[in-house]
């Protein structure tokens, strides 16, 4: 029967891949081909880049740099039509006009740019305008403080018009030019409420200030960029790939702008900050105001009103896996019909009532003759199959029905509380045993699956004190005893995740444990799947169990304990997330229900019973494990982007792959439970063992390149690698047992979705989780000081050979 199942479905996918092709395939236009030939006429094989102030000392001479390499074409856009005259004369660069005081100037420069790329992808774009000399308060075309216009909305405007020209190419980089400013420290924006009007007349400053000060107007602008190059690296760069930077002129007789813009070893990294130490390119940090996710989120949307600049919606990132566009063909209409089903029929607990639909005569006939055909059928065939499916692949199990997370009962609390109090008594002593050389780490789910086997991993190296957060303190007690645990380095907590005050008293009594020692790895594991539960069971805070324990939570626990991580010299977060989340892989988007919050309604409206989902609809089971692990791994995200700069904790996600034994499918049926762990093993190569899994997640804890944050941690390799059944310790090297991947060095960082990396969802998300879980998150840290030594500066290059150097003693760092 099975192997009928399986050639019926290999039939289906290639059928639906046949079809697909069938579908997209066409001659080649002639258009098309006529179009490529008059690209290949008009740049040949060279880069095409656009450099707004190309008339300006420093945009001709970066002009002339770049011509004499023979690999670009410029576009230069120049600031009046004077100029256009006395431009360069060169068959690779073109002139336009482009007043940066003018937004409809701008606009027809784009415009210009686009006719005449004629398609081609553009490589470069340089958003620049020089500072003028005088410091005589201006006002441009459009009404708005002259500095602040040229240097900043125009840019902003330019960027918003051509960025989806970039995506196409393979080197794609923009590059934001700040001039050299004169104190980096009276930059401040305040709450930019100068932008909150309309910013003009007679508002002359940012934050609002009807007074002008040329200076402050400067490096406002200059701190303005460098917000903007921010959030877009964060919004942009993993989703179209487009590298962001800015760069600040120290002097305009280097060639600094032009190895920014054709350096091939450093200047192509993303989220950068460049500047010139002699005749060096300095990468630098930036002030953490530089860094301040939050206004930067506020000028991003207050400058697109005032430039009514449309900027393009994130991309979905598309997989390029066949199985799952094959999948995805099959089930993409079965998949939307679902989950209008869900949205009409559920409705919205709590929110709003289900959809009424008036029918129409004709569609109430189609309804009863489906009603009486659906109960004919359910009622003979329907209980045919029903009773052979029980007796082929048994009942499910009666904890699935009703949720194998347990609540306590009350007689069981105070026992509880008597064994914490004893607890705490030992963690007394235990806070005198910690060694002060060892590294503290925090894991949640520690009894069980891929907690306890992190955990044992962890004791092991001999590098580590290990605080778990369990529910059963009796269970961990025996598993410490069994897996022959290091005791004297391990400390068990108790913790409810299905109480946000346990959650609390978990994290005061782990600061009083450490007292002064930092915090130097916090897991978020624990979880619970409960795909068959028919109702949403409720936590003892009043929210839907499921997404409390694996998210809200965790959400709580890491805004608790940040703070004592910023002493550590090398803290990382991780959360551990799933492919299920993920809707750009086969696990995730080829399986309904798929992940997907929405506009997240059901947290916005309090996420309080009867609200039962994230967003706002009805309940099913498996979609609200899968939303929590999105929810975890877009928080992953969010979190690196406000505190990373600012803190320096690194912040991940990591997928150990299908754990297909673990006790997380305790709840499916009998048959389930065995054939699903060969079928991953050695049909599609998912499976791996719960040792090779805890072995994984100590990967990203202790290897020194996961150092990395912002970062979805995933392993390669597949099970014809010829590995062992169970997974082995070698030197540091892991050999897999199933298919998800091999050893050590087998660890990369996997490509996320679009639903993952939407910063705008992340921002709700962050938001919502605050107010239903009353966390009280750190302001970003300290600010950095102006002047720093080497050990700040990031990289060096050469200007001339473009090696990359690592230290330099007199670099400095701007606003």
């Amino acid at each position: 029967m099975m192997r009928t199942s399986f050639a019926f479905l290999a039939l289906l996918a290639s059928t639906a891949s046949a079809f697909q092709f069938m579908k997209n395939w066409k001659l080649p236009s002639r258009s098309k081909a006529n179009a490529e030939k008059l690209v290949q006429e008009r740049f040949g094989d060279k880069k095409l880049v656009v450099l707004a102030g190309a008339d300006s000392e420093l945009g001709q001479k970066t002009v002339k740099s770049l011509l004499d390499t023979g690999d670009y074409h410029v576009v230069g856009g120049v600031s009046c039509e004077e100029n256009l005259g006395s431009c360069l004369k060169n068959d690779d660069f073109t002139p336009l006009l482009c007043n940066m005081d003018s937004f409809q100037s701008v606009r027809e420069f784009c415009k210009e740019v686009e006719d005449f790329r004629l398609g081609k992808s553009l490589d470069r774009l340089v958003c620049y305008a020089p500072t003028s000399v005088e410091d005589q308060l201006k006002w441009s075309q459009d009404g708005h403080e002259h500095i602040m216009q040229s240097k900043f909305l125009s840019p902003f405007l330019m960027t918003g018009l051509l960025l989806d020209s970039l995506e196409a190419s393979f080197d794609a980089r923009l590059t934001l030019v700040c001039d050299e400013g004169s104190d980096a420290k009276i930059a401040d924006l305040k709450d930019l409420s100068g932008f909150e009007g309309k910013f003009e007349k007679p508002v002359t400053m940012a934050d609002g200030a009807t007074e002008f000060n040329a200076d402050k107007a400067k490096e406002d602008a200059k701190l303005c960029q460098k917000l903007l190059t921010h959030f877009l690296h964060e919004k942009y760069h993993k989703l179209n790939h487009v590298s962001f930077s800015n760069f600040q002129v120290n002097s305009e007789k280097n060639d600094g702008l032009f190895h920014v813009i054709h350096d091939q070893k450093g200047a192509q990294k993303s989220g950068i900050s460049w500047t010139t130490e002699g005749e060096k390119l300095v990468e630098f940090k930036n002030a953490a105001k530089a860094y301040d996710l939050d206004t930067a989120y506020k000028l991003f949307h207050l400058s697109q009103k005032l430039t009514d600049a449309q900027w393009p919606q994130v991309k979905v990132v598309n997989s390029p896996c066949p199985t799952l566009k094959v999948i995805g063909a099959v089930t993409k209409g079965k998949v939307k019909k679902q989950e209008l089903k869900r949205m009409r029929e559920l409705g919205r607990p709590g929110i709003s009532e289900p959809e009424v639909i008036k029918p129409t005569k004709r569609q109430k006939v189609i309804a009863f003759a489906d009603k009486a055909v659906s109960f004919v059928a359910k009622n003979t065939v329907g209980r045919v199959a029903k009773v052979a499916t029980s007796k082929m692949l048994g009942e499910f199990p009666e904890e699935a029905l009703q949720g194998s997370f347990d609540e306590i009962s009350d007689t069981d609390i105070r026992e509880l509380e008597a064994e914490i109090f004893a607890q705490i008594t030992k963690e007394e002593v235990a806070k005198e045993k910690i060694d002060p050389k060892k590294k503290l780490v925090v894991i949640t789910g520690a009894s069980s699956g891929l907690g306890r086997k992190t955990a044992l991993a962890l004791l092991r190296t001999g590098d580590y004190h290990v605080i778990g957060a369990v529910r059963d303190l009796d269970k961990m007690e025996a598993v410490a005893e069994l897996d022959g645990f290091d005791l004297e380095n391990f400390t068990p907590m108790y913790c409810e995740m299905n109480s946000f005050e346990s959650v609390r008293e978990f994290c005061k009594n782990v600061d009083e444990l450490r007292g002064d020692k930092p915090l130097d790895r916090l897991i978020c594991n624990a979880g619970v799947y409960q795909p068959s539960l028919r109702l949403a069971k409720w936590s003892k805070d009043g929210h839907e169990q499921t997404m409390q324990i694996n998210f809200l939570s965790h959400f709580l626990i890491i805004s608790l304990l940040m703070n004592g991580m910023a002493k550590s010299d090398d803290p990382r977060v991780t959360m551990v997330g799933s492919v299920t989340g993920n809707d750009n892989t086969v696990g995730g988007g080829g399986v309904y229900p798929i992940a997907d919050l929405h506009d997240l309604d059901g947290f916005k409206a309090g996420f309080k019973k009867p609200v039962e989902m994230a967003d706002g609809y009805g309940f099913i089971g498996a979609k609200a494990y899968k939303d929590s692990k999105l929810c975890l791994m877009i928080l992953g995200n969010f979190l690196h982007a406000k505190y990373h700069e600012s803190t320096g904790i690194a912040f991940s996600t990591m997928y150990p792959g299908c754990i297909a034994e673990s006790p997380l499918f305790r709840e499916k049926r009998t048959w389930f439970r065995k054939f699903f762990p060969l079928f991953m093993k050695f049909i599609t190569g998912g499976f791996v063992g719960e040792h090779e899994a805890g072995q994984r997640l100590f990967q990203v804890m202790h290897d020194p390149r996961c150092k990395k944050s912002g970062v979805y941690w995933s392993w390669n390799g597949g099970p014809r690698e010829g590995r062992g059944a169970e997974a082995l310790e070698k030197g540091g090297q892991i050999s897999g047992g199933g298919g998800a991947g091999g050893g050590w060095n087998s660890i990369f960082e996997n490509d996320q979705s679009g639903k993952v990396l939407n910063i705008d969802t992340g921002f709700k998300l962050f938001e919502y989780a605050t107010k239903i879980t009353d966390a009280n998150w750190p302001n970003a840290v300290p600010e950095i000081e102006t002047t720093v030594d080497s050990s700040k500066v990031i990289d060096v290059v050469d200007m001339d050979g473009a090696s990359v150097i690592q230290t330099n003693k007199n670099a400095t760092v701007a606003a």
